[in-house]
């Protein structure tokens, strides 16, 4: 039996509850039997007491909750935090109570640290003579360095300022990361964890595809003669998309009215106010979702997801999210970064408007073609992103 602490940000729940917290979450519903793991969490995520009791019984584990040192209070305040040299979160401290009973836990033979959370990596230093993982999970360095590589996007020189700042933090903090034969840092972006290793060379970092979530118990349709399209957009209109999405829609509108007639386009999410009202006035017929009950349902009574996103990192959970419940994935190259599914056989990646228009045209025309590429790309995720295979591999690493 291997004994592993893991201390946290965030509470580990299902879904990303307030906070990215279902990846450990589902890493550790789908361990080997022979790993016990006891969390500490700083539950920057506001779980309940009702929350916290749903996924210690889901998880069969104790979390033990980390109070926030009073200090960062003082260092909250905006003016504050703008002269601050590191990233906010990482002047969170552990104290010295919460780091004897996790030493305690850990006096077994077989024993280990999981720190989930980059802000949190100083913390190994506490506990150097354990073998250690840091799960960061991707480069925040890198996502920085992205927007500013971005092109025709209009920024203020308020935004140029704190992109430059955060990046400047980020990077510091990361060039900083302890190193030692016995840390191993974990990333769940092939990009993200070479970003790393030019930062830190002496960091030693590994990428692990990132797992899919929880499945749907409804499997989509094929499309019926006669029956639209379902197209689904999920996630929020913000910075991530809004780019990308605008060249999209901007494209779609110029498409002929008989392929215009084949699609309903639904939006989940919030903000898309203007989009939609700009693709009815179109000729599409247009749906708009705030949120749903069941979100793996709703995700899985479409037939294709359209994920345009232009500046992120890491493995996008709703684009593995759509794959995983059988629909078929059109998505920008960083929509699809870091997915294990081959490019025009198992989804659809697209670079412009024209190659989105040229491939909703060719779809309309052979609707079969959706539910082929669907349960290929649904096998592929399955296979390549298996929680329990990507669970299995992820905690070898204490082995």
């Amino acid at each position: 039996m291997t004994k592993l602490a893991l201390i946290t940000l965030h509470t580990p729940t299902e879904t990303n509850i307030r906070g990215a917290s279902a990846l450990p979450y589902h890493l550790l519903a789908f361990r080997p039997e022979d790993i016990e793991v006891g969390i500490w969490s700083f539950n920057l995520n506001r779980c309940s007491q009702e929350q916290i009791k749903k996924s210690e019984e889901e998880l069969g584990i104790k979390i033990n909750l980390i109070p926030q040192p009073k200090y960062m209070r003082l260092l909250h305040p905006a003016v504050i935090r703008l002269f601050l040299p590191k990233p906010f979160l990482s002047y969170l401290s552990i104290p010295k109570s919460a780091i004897k009973e996790i030493r305690r836990y850990l006096s077994t033979e077989n024993s280990g640290l999981w720190i989930y959370g980059e802000e949190l990596s100083a913390i190994a230093e506490k506990f150097i003579d354990t073998r250690i993982v840091v799960t960061t999970p991707d480069c925040e360095a890198m996502y920085y360095q992205r927007v500013f590589g971005m092109k025709g996007v209009p920024l203020s020189r308020k935004s140029i300022a704190r992109y430059a700042i955060m990046l400047h933090r980020y990077s510091r903090m990361a060039s900083k990361f302890p190193n030692s034969n016995n840390i191993i840092y974990h990333l769940v972006g092939k990009e993200d964890a070479l970003f790393l290793k030019r930062l830190n060379p002496n960091a030693n970092t590994i990428f692990i595809n990132h797992p899919h979530y929880s499945l749907s118990k409804f499997e989509p349709s094929p499309v019926k003669p006669g029956e639209k399209i379902r197209l689904l957009v999920a996630g929020a209109y913000n910075f991530t998309m809004a780019q990308a999405a605008d060249e999209a829609f901007e494209a779609m509108t110029m498409l002929p009215q008989s392929v215009k007639d084949r699609y309903l386009i639904t939006f989940l999410g919030k903000g898309w106010d203007k989009s939609t009202y700009m693709l009815h006035n179109s000729g599409f017929e247009v749906k708009q979702n705030g949120y749903v009950e069941d979100y793996a349902a709703e995700v899985a009574s479409h037939h294709i997801q359209l994920t345009p996103v232009c500046v992120g990192t890491g493995t996008k959970g709703k684009v593995l999210d759509a794959f995983a419940n059988g629909l078929m994935v059109i998505g920008t190259p960083l929509a699809l970064e870091n997915i294990a599914a081959k490019r025009g056989s198992e989804c659809i990646e697209y670079s412009t408007g024209e190659e989105l228009t040229e491939a909703l045209m060719e779809l309309s025309q052979s609707p079969s073609r959706i539910s082929e590429i669907a349960k290929a790309g649904k096998v592929a995720i399955l296979t390549n992103h298996s929680r329990k295979k990507i669970s299995e591999l992820f905690f070898s690493l204490w082995h």
